[in-house]
């Protein structure tokens, strides 16, 4: 995971990052405050991504990663909820203890 740097956005990847959180142009463009029209034109390279856009988008990337991260370590979360009997654990040492 990129924790400290942005990523280079390019009509690649926003294409990806869309189609990685499972979202139309459509779903993408409300999240983005934009049109569908205007998704379109940036992941096909007709407009470029830049400022308070690329910001929006590293929030997402960075949501998706979240998730990702949580969906990845669940089964062994829950793992250690069996064995330790408790309701809470530290989802970070969990984390760190998978990587």
């Amino acid at each position: 995971m990129l924790e400290n740097q942005n990523l280079d956005w390019n009509k690649e990847s926003l294409h990806d990052l869309r189609l990685r959180l499972g979202w139309s142009r459509s779903d993408l463009a409300r999240r983005l405050h934009c049109s569908s029209e205007d998704v379109e034109a940036l992941e096909t390279g007709h407009r470029s991504i830049e400022g308070a856009l690329k910001g929006q988008l590293e929030i997402l990337r960075r949501q998706a990663e979240a998730c990702c991260d949580e969906v990845m370590c669940m089964p062994a979360a829950e793992a250690e909820l069996d064995k330790t009997a408790l309701e809470q654990i530290d989802f970070a040492r969990v984390k760190a203890d998978l990587e």
